[in-house]
């Protein structure tokens, strides 16, 4: 995709111009990644495996179709954070069904977009909606399970 874009701003002209915007993009992202791959790092070695099994394992059984997506849901950041973080502490720990739901409440129930969605949206939107995107991930992940566990 890259070098199909390459060629098409370079039959433009402007192909300088458009890696003159990626180097931009690569320097405004570059520091996000290396903090959060430090700071998966450090998950990675400070919470146990046991832990991480008991509660998202194979064994956690509905645990970790609730405890999945509140982890999901709590999490901040976009994808150069979360997937990084998922990948080293979550990946090997848990099971289809947890994983689905934790990414689909990562990617569902932002809690750190609640003050604005209380501000610009309102309080009756606001509760309506997670009302309804708090069952979902946990069905998703108990539907993966039947299908996939």
């Amino acid at each position: 995709m890259a070098l199909v874009l390459m060629f098409f701003t370079y039959r433009q002209g402007k192909h300088w111009e458009s890696l003159k915007e990626a180097k931009k993009l690569l320097l405004a992202v570059l520091p996000l990644l290396l903090a959060a791959f430090v700071v998966v790092g450090f998950m990675d070695l400070l919470i146990p495996e046991k832990v991480l099994q008991t509660w998202l394992g194979a064994g956690s059984g509905w645990r970790g179709l609730i405890a999945g997506p509140a982890i999901g849901a709590l999490i901040q950041g976009g994808p150069y954070a979360f997937f990084p973080l998922f990948d080293a502490v979550f990946r090997e720990s848990v099971t289809t069904g947890t994983a689905i739901a934790m990414i689909s409440a990562w990617g569902m129930i932002n809690v750190g977009h609640l003050p604005y969605e209380f501000a610009f949206l309102g309080p009756r939107f606001v509760i309506l909606k997670y009302a309804l995107y708090l069952a979902v991930p946990s069905l998703a992940g108990l539907v993966a399970d039947v299908l996939f566990g």
